[in-house]
């Protein structure tokens, strides 16, 4: 019942490179939503065709996803993954309560991925497809953002924290 989280909003024009870029844009776990105008409420709004996101870009959709994640900053990102290349993301979250859906795509099980996320969040708990519980391990809260590691995980996992008081 939490809401998705985005730092990105999309404005979707219908054309044919915004599919692609949001795919690029989500294995590179870059929290989006498609709007159909710009919206207040996220640190980034996209649209193809503006000065900043010119429509020549968009025609190489993996130079363009990767300049939004240059122009959104890591700082101001609400969610960076360390360890894999091979893990996508889903942060739903309100002022109290975060759950970070993961999806581990690459046919292995992934050891040791470290999950950075703005705010500062209290001790979690994670559970993994056909594993149970896995410890959320060297929680840290410094600067502005809480990380944390997972130990062993295999193709899905849920980690649910609560806001640190």
């Amino acid at each position: 019942s939490l809401p998705p989280f985005a730092d990105v909003a999309v404005v979707d024009d219908g054309s044919p490179p915004v599919g692609e870029i949001l795919n690029l844009m989500a294995r590179r776990n870059l929290l989006w939503r498609a709007v159909p105008k710009e919206a207040p409420d996220v640190a980034l709004n996209v649209r193809i065709g503006s000065k900043e996101f010119p429509r020549k870009a968009a025609q190489n959709p993996e130079s363009f996803a990767l300049s939004v994640r240059r122009r959104l900053t890591d700082d101001k990102r609400s969610l960076r993954i360390f360890g894999s290349e091979v893990v996508l993301a889903r942060l739903v979250r309100d002022a109290g309560h975060a759950r970070l859906h993961l999806v581990n795509y690459g046919g292995r099980m992934i050891d040791g991925l470290r999950v950075r996320l703005l705010g500062s969040w209290g001790p979690g708990e994670a559970t993994a497809f056909g594993q149970g519980r896995v410890a959320v391990e060297d929680l840290l809260s410094a600067e502005g953002a809480t990380e944390f590691s997972l130990g062993l995980i295999g193709p899905y996992a849920i980690v649910d924290l609560t806001a640190a008081k």
